[in-house]
């Protein structure tokens, strides 16, 4: 694996300068009356950076994680300064009341995201005592929200932007096992598998869409990596991708090339790069210790991870609005909590 990626500081950097910047932005809820049509400062007082509002949940995300992994100093503490800034009572006060009328705002990428940056204030090690009891009626608000998505959830969401609902339902599991909340992590399992136990023969070949940055292919394999025990896993797994060599080799799927990073859409192969290669890392991981595929899904996850940071450029707002979240979520650790034993 190369070093040849750019720092935790310089990605700090790039999403501090997005957080918050209000435009420009894309407002994308339904209007109702008169009384819709306001700023965004307004209508999100907390996320009303980054473009939009997802982008600025897991960019809170990331600065949180940030403040683990940075050594202290100036730009440590200008992370949390923007998160402290964002997560006051009186601010979220103000999202609530936005949900409050839009119970189905950003379900599920969007609540995934925020359920995540709550458990993320869990357990930093940073001083977040004020951000935790501010987020919290917000975090069980949009609990309330998936927990009605998953009884509607009768078929799986496959496509490759926000809706898909595995790279979901992978968020809300890993903050449920981080919050020891059995309840939650028993209703997710047993979705999950409901949609996904019978998946098999993944059509890799119909990747990338055009705008995709999850792969659809890989998105079950990523969720049930975290379900089911190794052996069990990996006899899914050859169903699921019957096709994966045994030779270490890294040629059997490609990175995805990104002709236009200004274009906010075409900029999104950017991070399934990135995605692609958490996925792949994890699907290795979650494999026994003696199975031969593991060498070529983490050559092949290698290969994404770098083409995946290069393309990371703050001179595109198009991407670099998110693409920092992601190079973080990618290099800094996961946010999985413990698994059951098997």
């Amino acid at each position: 694996m190369s070093d040849a990626h750019p720092p935790i500081e310089h990605l700090v950097e790039i999403i501090l300068d997005c957080v918050h910047r209000e435009y420009p932005n894309q407002i994308g809820h339904s209007m109702r009356s008169d009384e819709d049509a306001q700023p965004p400062r307004q209508l999100h007082p907390a996320f009303f950076g980054s473009y939009d509002w997802h982008s600025a949940v897991h960019g809170h995300w990331a600065l949180v994680r940030a403040t683990r992994v940075l050594p202290p100093g100036e730009l440590r503490d200008r992370a949390a300064a923007a998160v402290r800034s964002s997560l006051t009572a009186e601010k979220i006060a103000g999202e609530i009341a936005y949900f409050t009328r839009r119970p189905q705002f950003e379900c599920p990428y969007g609540i995934a995201w925020l359920s995540l940056l709550a458990s993320e204030l869990d357990g930093a090690e940073h001083s977040w005592e004020a951000e935790r009891a501010a987020l919290a009626p917000l975090a069980d608000q949009i609990e309330e929200s998936f927990r009605n998505y998953l009884t509607r959830l009768t078929h799986p969401v496959r496509s490759g932007q926000h809706d898909q609902s595995a790279f979901a339902l992978g968020l809300f599991l890993d903050t449920a096992r981080l919050r020891n909340d059995g309840r939650t992590e028993q209703a997710i399992v047993e979705c999950a598998m409901r949609l996904h136990e019978s998946d098999r023969d993944a059509p890799r070949h119909f990747e990338p869409s055009n705008h995709d940055f999850l792969s659809p292919s890989l998105a079950s394999a990523d969720l049930l990596a975290r379900i089911l025990p190794a052996e069990a896993f990996a006899e899914w797994l050859s169903g699921l991708l019957p096709d994966l060599p045994e030779d270490g080799s890294a040629n059997w799927w490609s990175p995805i090339d990104c002709p236009d990073p200004s274009d906010g859409r075409i900029s999104h192969r950017i991070g399934l790069n990135l995605s692609r290669a958490w996925m792949l890392e994890r699907i290795a991981e979650h494999l026994p210790s003696a199975d031969r595929r593991s060498s070529a899904l983490l050559a092949a996850s290698d290969q994404h991870r770098e083409a995946g940071l290069a393309g990371i450029d703050p001179a595109h707002y198009s991407g670099a609005h998110w693409l920092g979240t992601f190079a973080i979520y990618l290099l800094c650790g996961r946010s999985e909590g413990p698994r059951p034993r098997s």
